[in-house]
């Protein structure tokens, strides 16, 4: 009796050191009359096991497959549990925007972990008017055209001219690591021309999130990555360079040019005096400084035309004596289009990406 008595203690001991702990309910997110409770890291939202099945294809499978094996199904609150292995903040941002939309969104740097999330589930779990919507939203910060970029540039651009993008965009390795997680090259280019701004010691050391003093949250490009950052921030340099050599050293007078039949010495040298004191400022790479635009050869290319047509020297414009004429100066500002257009369609090659299309 008392051998039989241990043994079905022993027995019962054993069985509940089997039982796993229930999760906790999520008090953001629960459903009264919801069937099927997701299960993230100890929390658990119940919501609905049909809505689900409509709009994710993989969780459809995962729901029908716990349905036939119902014998190993655990239960909470008369809900069928499915485990994943998500965050429950990630989960939690998922299920939300399946419910109710995206419209809430925005694509600042406050909110890239709503993004992030929402396109790192959306892909894993095939719901594809998630992941079309946030990407429509991504491509206006990272887009694919030079059109789209200055749009984006001048957002970040505030009244007196200086450039602050950090203060509104997220960081371009967060957007590089996040486009390799979920297969989306097109947002990469810009994301790496972005990135090809800050110094090299910058790109190799990493991100680390603002107010964040714990090493562990610092945010590395892969060996690959970091190599293609190095490798296209030295082709943009080599651009610039040919840039002022072809287009600014010893640049010939238009044939339309007002002064170059002119008597006067000095005003027959005005427009290639223009073009060599232009030629100076971007050397000094003053603008860029001034405007936190410098290691920038859109902007440094962009701003050897505008200095011309700058009233006031003190605001990175020359000074009148350093004006060139209409016509040569129209010329030039078509080579600077032509230059930056060709910058731009150069991006995927500098940096190693493989794009299907490039505007």
């Amino acid at each position: 009796m008392d051998d039989f008595c241990t043994n079905r203690h022993a027995e019962i001991a054993a069985k509940v050191e089997s039982v796993q702990p229930l999760p906790t309910r999520h008090p953001d997110l629960w459903f009264s009359d919801g069937n099927i409770a997701l299960v993230a890291s100890g929390f658990y939202f119940n919501v609905h096991s049909g809505f689900l099945c409509r709009h994710s294809a993989p969780l459809a499978e995962a729901i029908s497959a716990l349905e036939a094996d119902n014998k190993q199904a655990r239960f909470v609150e008369g809900s069928v549990m499915l485990e994943l292995d998500d965050k429950p903040k990630d989960l939690f941002r998922f299920i939300l925007a399946l419910y109710d939309g995206v419209s809430h969104v925005k694509f600042d740097h406050e909110d890239f972990e709503t993004v992030s999330a929402l396109l790192r589930l959306s892909t894993k779990y095939c719901v594809e008017h998630i992941r079309r919507d946030i990407l429509r939203g991504m491509s206006v910060i990272w887009p694919k055209t030079l059109g789209g970029w200055e749009f984006r540039e001048a957002e970040a651009t505030g009244p007196t001219g200086v450039y602050k993008p950090r203060a509104i965009y997220p960081h371009p390795i967060l957007v590089i690591i996040l486009a390799k997680q979920i297969n989306t090259p097109d947002l990469l280019p810009s994301a790496f021309y972005d990135l090809s701004r800050c110094s090299p010691s910058e790109i190799a050391t990493g991100y680390l999130p603002l107010g964040s003093s714990d090493r562990s949250d610092l945010q590395f490009l892969s060996d690959e990555d970091l190599m293609n950052a190095l490798r296209g921030r030295e082709h943009l340099s080599r651009f610039l360079s040919t840039f002022v050599v072809n287009e600014l050293e010893g640049r010939e007078l238009s044939l339309s040019c007002i002064h170059r039949n002119d008597p006067d010495p000095f005003r027959k040298r005005i427009c290639q005096a223009t073009f060599e004191a232009t030629t100076f400022e971007i050397l000094r790479d003053v603008n860029g400084v001034v405007f936190h635009r410098n290691t920038d050869p859109l902007f440094a290319i962009m701003d050897a035309d505008l200095m011309q047509t700058r009233g006031n020297p003190a605001n990175g414009g020359l000074s009148l004596s350093h004006r060139a004429c209409e016509a040569c100066r129209l010329e030039f500002t078509a080579a600077v289009d032509a230059a930056r257009e060709d910058l731009w369609q150069s991006l995927p090659m500098w940096f190693n990406v493989n794009v299907d299309s490039w505007l």
